[in-house]
C-alpha cells in the first residue's frame, strides 16, 4: 500500500492479511452501551479525532460510557457500526450479575442496551500513514504512522489509537 492509494472495504482472505503483515487479534470482554439510530436523528453526525461519522437511520450508536454520568449522550466517547456489520460482531451482554453504574444508567435512559463485541479483528500497527476509506466515513481519511489499521468482519478498514486498540483486544506482543 502506498500512501496515496485508497484502501476501501473489499474481500480479504487471511493469508492476503498475514501477507502484508495483520495478525488477528481477540477482543477483551467490556461492557459497551448501543442503541438504534432513529428517523429524525438521522443522518447523525459524529466528530471524532481524525474524521467525522455518518450513522443512518437504521445504523447502532456504540458507547464506551466510563464511570460517571456526563451531561448529554453526546459527550460521550461513541461510534458508529452499521446493523448488520453489529448483529455479526456484537453480543448482548450476559452477565447476570451486572448492576449499571451511573454513566451506563444515564445511558440505559436514553435508550441504550449493554453488548459487548465478541468477534476479534485483523489488525496491525501503522509504520507510515495510509488513506482509508471506512464505511461511515463520507471522505477518505489519511491514517498516521503509530495508529492502528483494522479489517472488520466484512473486510471494511478503520482505524484505533494505540491505547484504545490495547483496551479493546488482547495484545500478548509488542507489535
Amino acid at each position: 500500500m502506498t500512501t496515496t492509494q485508497v484502501l476501501r472495504q473489499r474481500k480479504w482472505t487471511n493469508t492476503e492479511l498475514q501477507q502484508i503483515g495483520f495478525r488477528y487479534y481477540l477482543p477483551t470482554r467490556r461492557l459497551v452501551m448501543a442503541r438504534v439510530v432513529k428517523a429524525q436523528e438521522s443522518p447523525k453526525v459524529i466528530d471524532r479525532t481524525k474524521e467525522s461519522l455518518i450513522a443512518k437511520t437504521g445504523d447502532i450508536i456504540c458507547y464506551n460510557a466510563g464511570q460517571e454520568a456526563r451531561k448529554s449522550i453526546n459527550d460521550y466517547d461513541q461510534w458508529p457500526v452499521r446493523v448488520d456489520l453489529f448483529q455479526q460482531n456484537y453480543k448482548p451482554w450476559d452477565d447476570i450479575s451486572w448492576k449499571p453504574n451511573p454513566a451506563e444508567a444515564h445511558l440505559w435512559r436514553h435508550g441504550c442496551k449493554p453488548f459487548y463485541k465478541a468477534a476479534g479483528v485483523w489488525a496491525m500497527r501503522l509504520r507510515k500513514p495510509v488513506y482509508i476509506q471506512s464505511l461511515e466515513s463520507p471522505e477518505p481519511v489519511l491514517v498516521d504512522a503509530g495508529r492502528w489499521l483494522c479489517i472488520g468482519a466484512k473486510g471494511e478498514p478503520y482505524h484505533m489509537d494505540h491505547s484504545k486498540f490495547t483496551s479493546h483486544y488482547i495484545v500478548k506482543q509488542k507489535p
